[in-house]
């Protein structure tokens, strides 16, 4: 499952054929149907709603931050109003808060708010990594995702036959030296509050996936989709041993492609083709500089990038054969039709039913 580390290339015409496949077809980026289930796109983008329209795709947009209460009922606005203006390339999960948690009716509170969301066409809920890595009791002990406080909260989540997205720690890299030749490096060097090597009293990078499984554990008809690969890039065999335990269990690989990159070409492969129902595409793409209008030629610009981004992944994806992305050749994974469809729409649309209507190319009104 392993290859080197890339970044960006686009091409219209993918093959997906190639040694081991199933198939000899030619994919055409355009026509199959596409959805990121990862973005936080909270500026007004009409330019990227008529690239997403072209290319058959639609994009998830995530709220924003339990932590910071004040982007909720804005972030909320913002989310129904770009979902009813760009219907159908504009979808949305909610979020809810997490600074009321010591209030005695807190779960009742989170639970109102997150059935007017529903109504207002949430797709799903997303638990964000402060639960586990910021947010504390009074005492100062870190509050971890399995804490008995949210237990009615996904348990109605399920009812309401949502997915909880859980952005469960970091990459491993928070819990290591900073390492130059890391992926990761830049970040936590700019971004030190996360970075928490050395550091007392912050949970491990087991703990939190131990109190994952707890979640999974207690609540199996709760589907999880585990943002960034689940937080596991770094060891397929442990995010392979979750699949097999918890089939209500699933990830997307938003901001973790590039590290796939970098493992052996075949054991990729042979995950995705493994756990072909259990893997989402996602990008973790933002856009919310001022929950605003950006002037046109940014939003054009942006437009632009995003759409060779999405090229890129597909090639990666899709293609057989080689590739350069940046200055790298990377071998890409040549997966089964069947796979890529999975990955790139079906799945999302088996957890989401919402998802339906996602994408405007030929191939939506016959599936």
């Amino acid at each position: 499952m392993r290859s080197t580390i890339a970044a960006t290339v686009s091409l219209v015409v993918i093959a997906a054929a190639g040694a081991g496949c199933s198939n000899a077809e030619t994919l055409v980026f355009e026509e199959m149907r596409k959805i990121d289930v990862h973005v936080h796109f909270f500026d007004d983008l009409p330019e990227l709603a008529d690239m997403l329209r072209r290319n058959n795709m639609c994009v998830v947009n995530i709220c924003l931050y339990g932590t910071r209460p004040e982007f909720l009922e804005p972030g909320h606005i913002r989310a129904v109003y770009l979902q009813e203006t760009y219907a159908p390339q504009f979808f949305f999960a909610s979020t809810f808060d997490l600074t009321q948690r010591n209030e005695p009716d807190y779960a009742e509170q989170v639970i109102a708010w997150l059935d007017r969301t529903f109504e207002d066409g949430a797709l799903m809920v997303k638990l964000w990594k402060d639960a586990g890595m910021e947010i504390t009791t009074p005492d100062g002990e870190f509050i971890l995702p399995d804490d008995p406080i949210f237990d009615p909260i996904y348990s109605h989540i399920a009812r309401r036959g949502k997915p909880l997205m859980m952005h469960v720690a970091d990459p491993i890299e928070a819990w290591r030296p900073l390492d130059p030749n890391s992926f990761h490096y830049n970040y936590y060097r700019n971004n030190p509050e996360w970075h928490v090597y050395g550091r007392e009293g912050f949970p491990s990078h087991e703990e939190l996936m131990a109190a994952r499984d707890n979640v999974l554990a207690k609540h199996p008809d709760l589907v999880v989709l585990g943002a960034h690969f689940g937080s596991m890039t770094h060891d397929l065999d442990a995010l392979a041993e979750r699949f097999e335990r918890f089939p209500n269990f699933h990830v997307d690989v938003s901001a973790r492609t590039p590290l796939l990159f970098s493992k052996p070409t075949q054991e990729v492969r042979e995950f995705f083709i493994t756990y072909q129902d259990r893997i989402l595409y996602g990008t973790d793409a933002s856009k919310f500089s001022i929950l605003g209008q950006p002037p046109e030629e940014q939003r054009i610009a942006f437009a632009e990038n995003m759409e060779r981004s999405y090229r890129s992944d597909f090639q990666y994806y899709a293609g057989q054969g080689t590739a350069t992305f940046g200055r790298r050749e990377v071998e890409c994974l040549a997966l089964p039709r069947e796979v890529v469809e999975k990955f790139f729409y079906k799945n999302a649309q088996r957890l989401m039913p919402g998802l339906a209507t996602a994408g405007t190319g030929p191939q939506t009104a016959d599936e």
